[in-house]
């Protein structure tokens, strides 16, 4: 069984909705990647009679309603790289998600499903902690040094298919 990841190839500033301002936040732009939804599934049999997940391919979108720039932003590649981070943070937690999701087997389908569930909220917490943490040490893009250091990071963590952690945070 396997479990595929599907992500857009790059984000670029169309997928932004232009706005006078960002509700909350004086941050000039804004993406909401979107944590898959998994649903609708019927789980099958292993050989030794525990029940598993199928093979099934999630898909990381945006929000196209809550990913918004403000008009009168200097739309730069910096701020857009930074953007892409939030993106990219998300894929990364989704294949750990994943992978998860590859080795569960339960006794029942209920069992099953409540290990999804969990697994699920497990990863939606992790997702929040490394977006918070990125956002924080990058104060939004500002902090250009901590910026560079997350993009190499996020770039290394990328290449690494089974990538598990990232700034010393669990995906």
């Amino acid at each position: 069984m396997t479990i595929r990841v599907v992500t857009l190839p790059r984000i670029s500033w169309a997928l932004f909705r232009p706005v006078a301002s960002i509700p909350d936040t004086t941050e000039e732009a804004q993406i909401a990647p979107e944590f898959p939804a998994v649903n609708g599934l019927r789980p099958e049999r292993t050989p030794g009679g525990r029940f598993r997940l199928p093979s099934f391919v999630m898909h990381v979108r945006v929000n196209r309603r809550d990913t918004m720039v403000v008009r009168t932003a200097n739309k730069t590649a910096d701020l857009l790289k930074h953007e892409q981070g939030h993106y990219d943070l998300l894929v990364l937690v989704t294949r750990a998600f994943a992978r998860e999701l590859e080795s569960l087997e339960a006794a029942s389908v209920a069992e099953l499903g409540s290990l999804l569930g969990t697994a699920r909220q497990s990863h939606d917490e992790r997702a929040q902690a490394v977006d918070a943490k990125y956002d924080s040490e990058t104060d939004h893009s500002r902090n250009r040094a901590a910026q560079l250091r997350w993009n190499s990071a996020i770039v290394a963590a990328l290449a690494q298919p089974r990538c598990d952690t990232i700034a010393n945070l669990p995906l």
